[in-house]
């Protein structure tokens, strides 16, 4: 289990994160969601522990960040950022082999397992074709899938991603996210697409101002009047032919009058 607790951060003098409670059991796959200033990205920060928060704690399966080495960390925690970490001239495989390093000793060499895992991690995001290529000559698609790819091969049985389906088109958002789902790793995941946070996400947060205005299982806090106060939109809940929820949005202007309601009947 990942876990924060009463998580508090500021930069400067204004404050980002304000109490924010959040946790992530076995297997879960957990949505951050919330406009844009809400303090996702800074959440995650201090989950993966680049950043230490002002007050409250961090926890991984019940033992504090802080008394965890970086390479213990880095066994159980595999990170996804929305920047690229490297801007070194690596080609794609050695990019994703960089995955392999916390299960590495000191100088020791790629052996025929690190090679395995990075060419199947490649496979599963649809980017084994790209192996010999330079990372810093994909388009940001590419190099999304190939970010994916290395946190895929450290094998960690956590998993952190920063909007992991940014820059990637709608296959490959289902295909990442569907993939997250199978692997069966607790995941926290932060998403500005509301409806694949209904479709892939088992709970979700909703962040607005610093502080965690609402969180449950999707349908709960999707389908909710909070939502439209804090995106400033309206929405409509309906349902999809295969029973889940999908989300339909009209534009709110500053009075609360909508566009012209929705010819949905409920059913997608």
């Amino acid at each position: 289990m990942l876990e924060a607790r009463a998580i508090h951060h500021a930069y400067g003098a204004t404050p980002v994160l304000r109490g924010v409670d959040v946790h992530a059991s076995g297997g879960e796959v957990v949505g951050l969601i919330g406009p844009n200033g809400s303090g996702k990205t800074t959440l995650l920060r201090t989950l993966y522990g680049s950043l230490t928060p002002q007050r409250g704690t961090v926890t991984l399966d019940g033992v504090p960040l802080a008394r965890l080495t970086r390479p213990e960390l880095a066994r159980r925690l595999a990170v996804v950022v929305q920047e690229s970490t490297t801007e070194l001239p690596l080609s794609v495989a050695d990019t994703v082999l960089l995955g392999r390093i916390p299960h590495q000793g000191t100088f020791q060499r790629r052996t025929a397992t690190d090679l395995a895992v990075a060419a199947d991690a490649l496979d599963r995001v649809g980017a084994a074709h790209l192996a010999g290529r330079d990372f810093g000559g994909l388009s940001g698609g590419e190099r999304q899938r190939v970010l994916i790819a290395r946190a895929l091969a450290q094998q960690a049985d956590h998993l952190l991603m920063d909007e992991p389906t940014n820059h990637l088109d709608i296959h490959f958002q289902h295909e990442v996210l569907h993939l997250v789902r199978e692997l069966g790793v607790t995941t926290i995941v932060v998403l500005h697409d509301l409806n694949l946070a209904a479709r892939y996400c088992d709970r979700v947060v909703l962040l607005d101002d610093g502080m965690a205005r609402a969180h449950g299982a999707p349908e709960e806090v999707l389908d909710s009047g909070g939502l439209e106060e804090v995106y400033r939109i309206a929405i409509q809940a309906v349902t999809a032919d295969d029973g889940r929820m999908q989300l339909l949005f009209r534009h709110m202007d500053r009075t609360g009058a909508t566009d012209a309601p929705t010819t949905a009947k409920g059913r997608l």
